[in-house]
């Protein structure tokens, strides 16, 4: 009997324990069940419902296609760019060098017209740096537009020296 109850009393305690655990989960469940019942009669209520009428009724969206784009692409590779900083003398250089860039882009085989565009252009007495962003000539890499900068070394008016990175 001694060896009963050393093993039975532990058990039974730990059974009560887990009994009154159970119950505590119970009773929270539904507390949390009548919270959310309450929720549906606050201050959003008409638009819950009205929301969920919405979306039972199945209405498919009305899809409406946009206006074709009319705007003519840029006269020249400078049209839009920063040129704040940058001197005349220097922009005409910029231009020049852009348009044959662009003029060879040309040449080459693709589905749409390769375009190049100066982002900013900035100089100093000597030098003149500019951004041009490539656009590509599939219709399929058109999102891949890529920013070069452009460095050129200006000696009387010419480029004498051109790097890009």
């Amino acid at each position: 009997m001694d060896r009963l109850l050393d093993f039975g009393l532990p058990g039974l305690v730990f059974l009560a324990l887990v009994v009154w655990l159970v119950r505590k989960v119970i009773r929270a469940a539904r507390t949390e069940r009548d919270l959310e019942g309450e929720r549906l009669t606050g201050a959003f209520a008409d638009e819950l419902r009205a929301g969920k009428a919405l979306a039972s009724g199945r209405r498919t969206p009305q899809l409406v296609t946009p206006p074709p784009r009319l705007v003519a692409p840029p006269a020249s590779p400078l049209d839009g760019a920063d040129v704040q900083g940058a001197m005349p003398e220097h922009l005409r250089l910029v231009e020049s060098l852009a348009a044959e860039r662009e003029a060879a882009m040309f040449e080459s085989e693709g589905d749409v017209a390769r375009r190049l565009e100066v982002v900013w252009v900035k100089s100093t007495a000597t030098h003149v740096v500019w951004c041009e962003r490539r656009h590509p000539a599939t219709r399929a890499a058109a999102a891949m537009a890529r920013e070069v900068v452009c460095v050129a070394r200006v000696l009387d008016g010419k480029a004498v020296e051109r790097w890009s990175y």
